[in-house]
């Protein structure tokens, strides 16, 4: 397949990706914009069975510094788990960097971990993701805890999975709570979230996994005592960039404000 193909292919499942989201508006949720006077979703999936992955960041919030260009890391899941026992494995598998498979993680790059929170927003009748740091992850995972054991006093089969929340940006973090949304747009808001087909979900391509030659890239750029550069290849060794891939713009995935 020549190079022309391939970007006719990669330009197609862009627009299969987009679906019906109007001009502008991303599959990634812009947490800063949309979050900052709370906005209602429906969360579509259980929080143990979210999709995590590792990045490879480093920098400095005071001064803007960027001393390693965000990207992911290669030892890190293509999918969401299917059951507990899945996403137990899985994270004991890729919790530790592994130089074998990450050229950054053999240089030592700081790494951390991220979560894809599908759901479905009721604005635009799509869905789309949160992409989060594990800090904030906590974060909304304590709010559901919290506001579902206070529920279940009432309803004992209550749960936020699958009902209309709202999401809301406060003190340098994220929140999650019980929605004001009318009953009846509640309920079909509900009914369309149930009918949305998960399997369309492609988080190996949101998660936006490079080459190692984009990667060996980024490392020789980053600040050298940020990095161990004695283990990358002398440039005649590097393998060729895939000039087909188009690395997406850091602002374009997370416009997350907050420290690294």
């Amino acid at each position: 397949m020549g190079l022309r193909d391939r970007l006719k292919k990669r330009e197609e499942k862009r627009e299969q990706g987009q679906n019906n989201l109007p001009e502008g508006v991303t599959r990634y949720v812009r947490l800063s914009q949309e979050l900052k006077d709370g906005k209602d979703f429906v969360i579509l999936r259980d929080p143990n069975l979210w999709f995590f992955y590792y990045v490879h960041e480093d920098g400095d919030y005071a001064t803007r510094a960027t001393y390693v260009k965000k990207h992911t890391c290669l030892h890190s899941p293509r999918k969401a788990p299917e059951t507990e026992k899945e996403a137990d494995e899985m994270f004991m598998k890729f919790e530790k960097p592994n130089g074998d498979v990450c050229i950054s993680d053999k240089a030592k790059a700081k790494r951390g971990l991220y979560f894809m929170v599908p759901v479905y927003d009721i604005e635009y009748g799509e869905w789309r993701v949160m992409d989060l740091k594990e800090f904030h992850v906590n974060n909304l995972m304590d709010d559901i805890e919290k506001t579902e054991k206070a529920a279940r006093k009432f309803d004992k089969s209550y749960t936020m999975i699958g009902d209309v929340v709202t999401f809301s940006k406060a003190d340098k973090t994220y929140t999650v709570g019980s929605s004001d949304m009318d009953e009846a747009e509640a309920a079909k808001a509900i009914e369309a979230a149930s009918k949305l087909d998960q399997s369309l979900i492609d988080y190996e391509e949101l998660a936006n996994f490079r080459d190692e030659a984009d990667m060996i890239s980024i490392l020789r750029e980053a600040t050298d005592d940020k990095v161990d550069k004695s283990v990358l290849p002398a440039k005649a060794e590097e393998p060729a960039a895939d000039t087909s891939a188009e690395p997406v713009a850091d602002g374009d995935i997370q416009e997350d404000e907050l420290p690294f």
